[in-house]
């Protein structure tokens, strides 16, 4: 973002509006979107006429958004017409785990990241769960490991815990998740925010396969710490979420998803989603490189359409 918005905003076809916040997007009588309303840095209420509308709230804000634009033409909501608006919410299973050592590691000098163990990210059902994941290093500022150790914790094992901390190592699961359609992204029935919209609202419970996963990594992770000398390990609970994914999903069918295989509603030609909602699994990795090449090659289409006056 850093080094991209500047060159965009160069060609002078790109303004940025911080500080605003979109409420709903409109359309016209046939269904074409026409562009969307908006509150300004100062709260006042704008609008904005386009040709196409991408929007990349990801999994929470763009199905909400959705959801808010709901007119008597599109009563459930925009692009719709499956029901699948913010369902299949998915947030990668997720966990750690913790070495001590009889010496000081210092983790939390590296990279946040400093490696990736993927030994464990193959399809191999005879494990006893589908999927895969995926270790990653941890190199945690003691802030963050005193909030995520144990979440809600505390007591003498959490503070004799951090008291070894220069001793400690951690690793981090990203395992793929199952999608559910009761996993979902809905509007609040009363809670609103500050421009009088219905905030999100979000239900996530672990498939049986999420909960197999996990257990499998906790075993794997501790033997890893055990294996180059780890004193003690320690499994913690998985984090209240991780990279949410899911929720306007891409299918080849209108009757099974949102967008098709170009990010495009599959009910609206002019209305697109460009983030991460559009997935249909997590697969066993963090998902951003995925989300911009998407992107990419949603921008390119976009361009196409546009130059043969298609939108």
């Amino acid at each position: 973002m850093i080094a991209e918005i500047p060159k965009g905003e160069e060609t002078g076809n790109l303004e940025v509006r911080p500080q605003s916040h979109v409420i709903k997007i409109e359309h016209d009588a046939a269904g074409k979107v026409t562009g969307v309303v908006y509150v300004d840095k100062d709260g006042a209420q704008q609008r904005q006429k386009a040709r196409a509308v991408a929007v990349a709230g990801n999994s929470i804000e763009t199905p909400r958004l959705l959801l808010n634009s709901a007119s008597p033409k599109f009563p459930n909501g925009l692009a719709n017409s499956s029901g699948q608006v913010g369902k299949n919410y998915m947030r990668h299973t997720t966990g750690s785990v913790y070495g001590i050592f009889d010496r000081p590691v210092h983790m939390y000098r590296g990279t946040t990241m400093a490696g990736i163990v993927r030994d464990e990210a193959r399809h191999d059902p005879s494990r006893g769960f589908v999927g895969g994941y995926e270790f990653e290093t941890l190199s945690l500022g003691l802030p963050f490991m005193a909030a995520f150790l144990n979440p809600g914790g505390w007591g003498r094992g959490f503070t004799t815990a951090l008291e070894g901390y220069e001793n400690m190592a951690g690793m981090w699961i990203v395992g793929e998740d199952m999608p559910q359609e009761t996993n979902r992204v809905t509007l609040a029935p009363t809670a609103k925010d500050k421009m009088g919209m219905p905030v999100a609202s979000v239900h996530y419970d672990d498939h049986p396969n999420d909960v197999a996963m996990r257990a499998h990594a906790w075993r794997q992770g501790q033997a890893i710490y055990r294996a180059v000398g780890a004193t003690k390990t320690m499994p913690t609970p998985p984090y209240p979420s991780t990279h949410n994914l899911g929720t306007c999903r891409m299918s080849e069918k209108p009757r099974d998803g949102v967008v098709n295989k170009f990010g495009q509603t599959h009910d609206i030609p002019n209305l697109f989603i460009s983030d991460g909602s559009q997935f249909t699994t997590g697969g066993a990795e963090n998902p951003t490189l995925t989300i911009v090449t998407l992107a990419i090659r949603q921008a390119d289409n976009i361009a196409d359409m546009m130059a043969k006056k298609v939108i």
